[in-house]
């Protein structure tokens, strides 16, 4: 019983946590690296990991899911376009491209 009610509770903290998480895209317009912050070209400021950081420049395109953390936009996950321009390698596969 305290089993089945420990994974139910893990389940519920995980799905909430996933629901809180916001996503955005655009170009980089700013590094700041003494902060570890980008802002994107419509405004939004996102904090990155240093890893994720390093393997950024100005004029990248990125898709982003972040969360709220202490009043920072802090990112959780983050892509680059692929080759064709397209943050989901499949895109070009399902619409037949």
């Amino acid at each position: 019983m305290k089993k089945a009610l420990g994974m139910a509770l893990a389940l519920t903290l995980a799905l909430s946590l996933s629901a809180a998480a916001e996503e955005t895209k655009g170009t980089i317009q700013s590094i700041n690296p003494a902060d570890h912050s980008i802002v994107l070209d419509d405004g939004t400021r996102l904090w990155v990991s240093e890893g994720q950081l390093g393997e950024l420049s100005l004029g990248d395109q990125v898709k982003a899911s972040y969360e709220m953390q202490g009043g920072k936009n802090i990112v959780i996950e983050m892509v680059r376009p692929g080759l064709e321009g397209n943050f989901d390698p499949l895109s070009s596969v399902q619409t037949g491209d």
